[in-house]
């Protein structure tokens, strides 16, 4: 029976992978992850029109006579949750060797993100079921329990697609500095705008709560909106700049 020294030292004897397999398969992770960007910002906008039923004065009302739409927007929220941490785990061997602690924080804090919208997304299927009671239940006692779960959906899906997502990509735009697998310019648009989106997002938190000018709205995400999707682009159509996968006998190609 192999000791775990045994099995150690073999991992270490083992021959290292061959250049274009860890080449090919870095290529692989890109295109994905440059797809998944754009999955993630597609159904975020998509499955945020879905469900502007819930900002409606009449909301209970609303919901319940726009069933199947609040359903499609929570599905397309699911994806988007999914999206977050589909990225997170294939961009982490990309960017443990360029900082593995900063890498690791990258995946808690956007797995935070993909929770926080989850519990949203989840919030809105709720109020979905109160809005069906509504008229049977004459209304008693709903619209307070209604308010109540939709400003717990709107701080909630406020706190991921605004902070946690800001303080991920100023993490993420970090490490692509550091390793340049993008170019410098890109990644420090990123960090640039990752920043510029926790600043507007502390400023709406404490000065507006979560009905902010849509002109602050604007100014926070659309420097970093434009660079993701740039970002993305270039992912799928090139990949990253340099091979960074650390191979198992310890270096990296």
């Amino acid at each position: 029976m192999k000791t775990p020294d045994d099995m150690a030292t073999e991992d270490l004897l083992a021959p290292p992978l061959p250049a274009d397999m860890v080449v090919a398969t870095q290529r692989a992770t890109a295109r994905l992850v440059g797809a998944l960007f754009i999955v993630a910002t597609v159904t975020s906008i998509i499955g945020g029109s879905l469900l502007l039923p819930l900002d409606d004065p009449n909301y209970l009302n609303e919901v319940a006579a726009h069933e199947g739409q609040i359903i499609l927007g929570v599905l397309l929220e699911f994806i988007l949750a999914l999206s977050v941490i589909g990225i997170a785990a294939l961009l982490l061997p990309v960017l443990k060797p360029h900082g593995e602690g900063m890498a690791v924080g990258y995946v808690a804090v956007r797995t935070l993100e993909a929770t926080f919208i989850l519990m949203a997304s989840t919030t809105a299927l709720v109020v979905l079921a109160l809005s069906q009671d509504w008229g049977s239940a004459g209304g008693v006692g709903m619209e307070p329990v209604g308010s109540a779960l939709l400003s717990a959906r709107e701080w909630t899906y406020f706190v991921g697609t605004l902070l946690m997502f800001g303080v991920s990509a100023v993490i993420l735009n970090a490490l692509l500095y550091r390793s340049r697998l993008v170019p410098v310019w890109l990644s420090l648009l990123g960090l640039v705008g990752g920043l510029l989106l926790v600043t507007s997002a502390v400023v709406e938190m404490f000065a507006y709560g979560v009905d902010a000018p849509l002109a602050l709205q604007l100014l926070g995400a659309a420097p970093i909106a434009l660079q993701e999707m740039i970002l993305a682009v270039l992912l799928i159509w090139k990949g990253f700049a340099t091979p960074s996968f650390e191979l198992k006998h310890g270096r990296t190609v």
